[in-house]
């Protein structure tokens, strides 16, 4: 339950620390792919992630919709959570919102097109818990 009423989400989201390197792929014209942006991870499930950028429209291609609103752009992301395997992840912006910190900064919440692993399932074996081939 949050203060507004009923958490939405349908998978838990955790906050792990983790840069994510991002490019946005033009729905009108899929062969029209941004330059790399580098972000930071706010939070992250199996369903989708939120990020913290300062762009929301590399190379003049806007992360969430195409010219006038009329196609859905494509998020192709790498997340590199700390001592972790990164994570490939593609799907597209659901909402997006300026930050007051850091100034002049967004923050934008991504549906992912396939479910991903999640942190959890993603630890590496022999850390956390002990090895098994002993």
């Amino acid at each position: 339950m949050t203060l507004f009423g009923r958490d939405r989400r349908r998978k838990e989201r955790t906050q792990p620390v983790a840069t994510v390197v991002f490019t946005v792929r033009s729905g009108k014209d899929p062969r029209r792919v941004s330059s790399p942006v580098t972000a930071t991870l706010r939070d992250f499930s199996a369903s989708g992630m939120s990020v913290v950028t300062p762009r929301i429209a590399p190379d003049g291609i806007h992360i969430m919709y195409d010219t006038l609103m009329t196609c859905r752009n494509q998020i192709d992301a790498t997340v590199f959570p700390e001592g972790l395997p990164p994570v490939r992840v593609q799907g597209i912006v659901s909402w997006f919102r300026g930050v007051e910190v850091p100034p002049g900064f967004y923050i934008f919440g991504m549906k992912f097109d396939r479910e991903a692993p999640s942190m959890e399932e993603l630890k590496l074996p022999g850390r956390d818990e002990p090895s098994s081939d002993r």
